[in-house]
């Protein structure tokens, strides 16, 4: 009962926190059914190594039909560990389970770091440090071991000790896998971060607006690469606060005429972030406004791919041109200076940003803006410092004086690549403002178009990077397993394959493993009595004569002739000198030794 117990404790740990984490309740329900049960009843007898796999693959089933079935998307990470939990559940039934209990032991572990990823409960860092606990008391030699330490305190705290230190490696270490498990133990432990990780597609001056700092990943980007990524774009300016004067117009269908791009968001978002002139090429629904930026008509999605296309460009409206009145007079005065002996638009506008990225500086913490003054003449003519939001508004602003259109735009940068699966990451500390004006072409100065502009100075958040740390890693091997889990969901057929591998794999490592336990058997039993004299003992016992385990088969002999018992005396020193004599005796010539004679 105490070994079943005990390896039933670190999966009914993992069944509590799905319980907590907001899974349906039937499945922790199911679950800590199982468990009970495993530990009421005998443990079933072992099975063959196919029939072990049969188990296991009818055990990972259920949970994956159920992600199929469902009509809400639920969390990769709370799929995973109802889906390792059932795996570890069934095998809780196996006498001498397949891999052995080191398997067990990472599938518990493995449904606890999915939990951290998807479960969103405040319970989770108390659940890892008592897995850690039961673990480190399962692989120390169980109850027994537990109850020696507690009467040895050098021992009991030498355990204590290395829970904890068990428990904080589990802690640190699990965050590297998925920056959200990072960010609810910082709820936890150090209260709510002051900076969501959301896109909140709104610009004002006076407040924070969507700037970020948090390393959380937002998107994942595979195939062509892109830089600037479009969400939100703004032309109503009222000197401090930036707006859309356009609403929501479906846009026809488009041939794409480039390669295309894949994008897959963490979380559900209402804006479909891709490059200036793209278009959605994914089956995704999706609708554009008059200023370009795309949206999906659902409620939220999390994937989609976009590529360039042929498309016209869209013509400036009067709004790119509107410039806050007070403003005007201090903006024409500081616009005409700084692009003096400019010859066009093109030359004005990249005048504009070098004047900007030169003479000014990057900062996330400006001061703030004296009252009854306006912001962005207080950042271009006083403090000369401020964040991305405000040089893209600084050079709005100072284009439509000139009478070149523009626009702001929110979204991100990309500039993070992984050096291990060669994809785009972009975090939410990427999120950026920029500037789109509409300039003569650099090749045909007849036509005119809107193109990117960004004043803003370099800034540490958007440095270039090709990351091949440890973190990328991890990164990169979880995106693997999510691919391979929606690929197994949408198809299982395309798993025959691979679960045949596995059969076939699983085959070989058994034989191999039942060749070597032969092997260390037979040396084993080298010294073994044979069966004839373990009959030859039970018959004795039957007469009284009960072998004490220090004595010798000589002194057992002579005890055996002392009570008048000498044909079984002389049977068993003729089996000693078979035996132990020279040369090998067989099975038969020692069974026939110890036959009693009536000599």
């Amino acid at each position: 009962m105490s070994a079943r117990l005990l390896a039933a404790l670190p999966l009914a740990c993992a069944t509590l926190l799905l319980a907590l984490g907001g899974a349906p309740f039937f499945w922790p329900l199911g679950l800590a059914v199982l468990v009970a049960v495993s530990v009421a009843v005998p443990w079933r007898g072992s099975l063959t190594t196919f029939g072990a796999l049969m188990w296991m693959i009818a055990g990972a089933t259920a949970p994956i039909l159920w992600v199929r079935g469902t009509t809400t998307e639920p969390p990769l990470g709370l799929s995973a560990a109802i889906l390792f939990s059932s795996i570890a559940a069934v095998r809780l039934f196996f006498d001498r389970p397949l891999f052995g209990r080191g398997f067990d032991r990472a599938l518990v572990v493995l449904a606890c770091i999915a939990e951290g990823i998807g479960a969103k409960s405040a319970a989770y860092p108390y659940g890892v440090v008592v897995l850690a606990g039961s673990l480190l008391v399962d692989l120390g030699g169980g109850f027994a071991a537990l109850r020696s330490w507690a009467r040895i305190p050098r021992a009991a705290t030498t355990v204590v000790l290395l829970s904890a230190l068990l428990a904080t490696f589990v802690a640190f270490v699990l965050p590297v896998l998925d920056h959200a498990t990072n960010r609810r133990f910082q709820e936890l432990f150090a209260g709510r971060m002051a900076r969501s990780v959301g896109f909140t597609p709104h610009v004002r001056l006076d407040r924070s607006g969507f700037m970020r700092t948090s390393e959380d990943i937002v998107l994942r980007l595979h195939g062509a690469e892109a830089d600037y990524l479009r969400g939100a774009v703004f032309d109503a300016f009222d000197g401090v606060y930036w707006s859309t004067s356009t609403r929501a117009r479906a846009v026809p269908g488009t041939t794409a005429t480039g390669p295309r791009t894949d994008v897959d968001a963490t979380e559900a978002t209402r804006w479909l972030f891709a490059p200036r002139g793209a278009r959605i090429v994914s089956d995704t629904p999706w609708e554009a406004d008059a200023l370009g930026a795309l949206r999906p008509e659902d409620r939220g999605v999390t994937r989609w791919a976009f590529a360039p296309t042929t498309d016209g460009v869209d013509p400036p409206g009067d709004a790119d041109l509107t410039v806050p009145r007070a403003l005007r007079p201090k903006l024409e005065e500081l616009a005409i200076a700084w692009t003096a002996g400019a010859e066009d638009d093109r030359a004005r506008a990249i005048a504009l940003v070098r004047h900007l990225r030169d003479d000014f500086t990057y900062t996330l913490d400006r001061p703030p803006t004296p009252r009854g003054q306006s912001v962005l003449l207080d950042f271009l003519l006083v403090h000369r410092e401020g964040h991305c939001e405000f040089f893209a508004s600084a050079f709005v602003v100072l284009a439509r004086v000139l009478g070149i259109p523009a626009r702001l735009v929110a979204g991100y940068r990309v500039v993070e690549h992984n050096g291990f699966g060669g994809y785009a990451v972009v975090r939410a500390k990427h999120a950026h403002a920029w500037a789109e004006a509409y300039v003569p072409g650099a090749a045909d100065p007849a036509s005119s178009s809107f193109e990117v502009f960004d004043a803003t100075p370099a800034a540490p958040t958007l440095a270039e990077s090709r990351t091949r740390n440890l973190a990328a890693f991890f990164d990169y091997a979880w995106t693997s397993i999510v691919a391979l889990y929606g690929a197994a969901v949408a198809s299982p057929e395309r798993s025959i394959p691979v679960l045949g591998g596995v059969v076939l794999v699983a085959f070989v490592v058994r034989a191999l493993r039942n060749r070597r336990r032969q092997g260390r058997r037979v040396e084993d039993d080298a010294d073994a009595p044979p069966a004839a004299f373990l009959r030859f003992e039970a018959r004795l016992a039957k007469d009284g004569f009960v072998r004490d385990r220090a004595e010798t088969l000589e002194s057992l002999a002579t005890r055996l002739e002392v009570a008048d018992h000498r044909p079984l005396s002389r049977a068993l020193r003729r089996y000693v000198k078979a035996r132990y004599g020279a040369g090998e005796a067989s099975e038969g010539e020692l069974a026939r030794a110890l036959e009693p004679r009536g000599e």
